[in-house]
């Protein structure tokens, strides 16, 4: 079993609606661990993400979905190698600092970058998103030139169409 770590959005949870999709499609194979990170506020993600992130097997898979995807990102960065991932898949996630996303806490270390040039990624957005503008991908592009990229259409933030392609990238890693 491939143990599977999965960050929920904002106001969402383990029971955010895109992780029974996601499991469906996986199919077996994969141990997924869904924790509830509470209402979102930045130092609590943080204790609780990194916590979760330093008790996770070496090569384990990182699935993120909006303000989960980018705070993973964040406690990556600032846990550097004592953390070593497999992989992360990000889906939606909001880039802190772009007009509109105040970073209040949950904006990325200027030495990201750096610290998160060897990890495989794999970024995920929909140009019909109604929450994190599909400019975001491109942003994400430019500042992480290692990740792969994948604009998708008819999907909404929450990701209610078809995730034959984020099954098919977290299958290959």
């Amino acid at each position: 079993m491939i143990p599977l770590y999965f960050a929920h959005g904002a106001g969402a949870g383990p029971t955010d609606p895109l992780l029974p999709a996601l499991r469906a499609r996986l199919g077996a194979g994969y141990a997924i661990t869904a924790p509830d990170l509470g209402p979102p506020e930045p130092g609590e993600w943080a204790r609780r993400m990194k916590a979760d992130l330093t008790a996770l097997p070496d090569g384990a898979l990182l699935v993120g979905h909006s303000l989960g995807a980018s705070h993973l990102l964040k406690c990556l960065a600032e846990l550097g190698p004592a953390v070593r991932p497999r992989a992360l898949v990000s889906l939606a996630a909001p880039l802190w600092g772009m007009p509109g996303w105040d970073a209040n806490g949950f904006a990325l270390p200027a030495w990201a970058p750096e610290a998160l040039a060897h990890l495989p990624l794999r970024m995920f957005q929909s140009r019909d998103d109604e929450v994190v503008a599909f400019d975001h991908l491109a942003a994400w592009g430019r500042l992480l030139p290692h990740a792969r990229l994948y604009p998708l259409d008819n999907q909404t933030h929450v990701f209610t169409g078809d995730l034959s392609a984020i099954a098919i990238a977290i299958s290959e890693l």
